[in-house]
């Protein structure tokens, strides 16, 4: 499990899902209090940051890895034919060959390069989001933090 605290949020980023916010309260809050203070902090960091974070839906996020699973591969392939060709033209042999080839093998190095794990990418709104709503808990008397599954482990 991994547990990022509001004064290392550049490393939650990647984190823009509400749910994996955990608000603790330090000083004997009650449920009821904890909730109307997250609902009035939340408000406050929108007005302040300008974003609204949402959750971001599972089909969603598998769309989106496939779509770019199939744009690296879609790439692989072009690159490949245009080295094919451009290699199998230097040797003074037919073109079509090396494109057939190089787009084979294009593609299919763009295929494993998208099942690479890569890092998430940072999200800048909901970093300001996550500031803004982390100072005014904690001045109310939350510990924040984000909670999520470690991938590295």
């Amino acid at each position: 499990m991994l547990v990022v605290t509001a004064a290392a949020a550049p490393l939650a980023l990647a984190a823009a899902d509400l749910a994996s916010v955990q608000v603790l309260p330090q000083r004997g809050q009650s449920a009821d209090q904890a909730r109307r203070d997250r609902y009035e902090c939340h408000n406050w960091a929108v007005e302040q940051t300008g974003t609204v974070p949402r959750r971001v839906d599972a089909a969603e996020a598998d769309a989106a890895e496939r779509a770019d699973r199939v744009d690296r591969v879609v790439t692989g392939a072009a690159a490949g034919g245009a080295l094919g060709a451009l290699v199998r033209a230097s040797q003074d042999e037919d073109p079509s060959h090396g494109v057939l080839s190089g787009a084979a093998i294009g593609a299919a190095v763009g295929a494993l390069i998208g099942r690479r794990a890569k890092p998430d990418e940072p999200d800048p709104e909901f970093d300001a989001y996550f500031r803004a709503l982390s100072a005014c808990l904690e001045g109310r008397g939350y510990a924040v933090s984000i909670v999520g599954e470690d991938t590295a482990a």
